[in-house]
């Protein structure tokens, strides 16, 4: 084989296996979406910075690889790796996750379920607390209106 075929088929697969790798990312935050629910505009933010790094990875593959010169058979090369990733993994990662993802909140919960109730333990004597301490100096306040009241019948 040629010896300047060799660099070039190492780019196609390394396009190949970033955008595997990308699209497998982008997965595992699916997944993550899935275990940590978050708001719409959060969301936007995480894919904004998702496909932010996933741009400079991809970049840094072609850098590394090739001296920054962007071939056309290196992005097919890339879009040939998500297409594949989509054709044999398509949604199972993130559709295991759903099954599983009941399942492990309802464990995590069990095993939080004693801290949740220290806290409002806490929380309870904490209210109550203030809520004596209230109560004291409104009964002083009174007792002070009391002596005051006292004072000017005596005087």
């Amino acid at each position: 084989m040629n010896e300047a075929v060799i660099p070039e088929l190492e780019l196609l697969a390394f396009s190949f296996l970033s955008g595997i790798i990308c699209f497998f990312g982008y997965d595992l935050l699916l997944v993550l979406r899935i275990f940590f629910r978050r708001s719409p505009l959060l969301e936007k933010v995480e894919d904004i910075l998702y496909w932010l790094a996933a741009s400079i990875f991809v970049f840094s593959v072609i850098y590394e690889k090739n001296s920054g010169v962007i071939r056309a058979y290196s992005i097919l090369g890339m879009l040939a790796g998500m297409v594949l990733y989509r054709a044999v993994m398509r949604t199972r990662l993130t559709q295991a996750a759903a099954k599983r993802s009941e399942r492990i909140r309802k464990w995590f919960k069990n095993k939080m379920e004693p801290l949740r109730k220290k806290r409002l333990e806490l929380q309870n004597k904490r209210k109550q607390s203030k809520i004596e301490k209230k109560e004291k100096k409104r009964s002083r306040k009174q007792k002070k209106k009391e002596e005051k009241e006292k004072r000017k019948k005596k005087g």
